[in-house]
């Protein structure tokens, strides 16, 4: 119950987390364009606030999923729907690897008792004669 409490929280996090890089990436649009997402203003080739299939090539994620991120069939993406995908996407990554720590530390501590038990007590007492 403690575990699933704290990855509920530590996803939460990382949502808020995504969320905010995900605002701030268009700021620092062309300063580091090998990195990952070149973000949406980047994308956005001609400024029409829309990405179309074709700008959209740039992510290969987003031209694989472009129906799917595309909610209204529109055939274009807008913003809200850019950051609703990379969050998501996000999100996904930081619970995979939430899970992925929570089970490793779970494991560690599991091995952990049964090498106590394992150990023989020692006992703190000495008999004489």
């Amino acid at each position: 119950m403690r575990l699933t409490q704290s990855l509920f929280f530590i996803v939460t996090a990382a949502l808020a987390l995504a969320v905010g890089a995900s605002y701030a990436a268009d700021e620092h649009i062309g300063k580091d364009k090998t990195k990952g997402d070149p973000g949406f203003n980047a994308l956005d080739k001609n400024n029409d606030g829309y990405l179309s299939r074709t700008e959209a090539a740039k992510n290969p994620t987003l031209a694989k999923k472009f129906k799917q991120v595309d909610k209204n069939g529109d055939g274009k993406i807008s913003r809200m729907e850019y950051l609703e995908a990379m969050t998501a996407q996000d999100a996904s990554h930081a619970k995979d690897k939430t899970v992925e720590t929570g089970t490793a530390a779970k494991n560690k501590v599991e091995d952990m008792m049964h090498k106590d038990k394992d150990q023989p007590a020692s006992s703190g007492s000495t008999t004489s004669k």
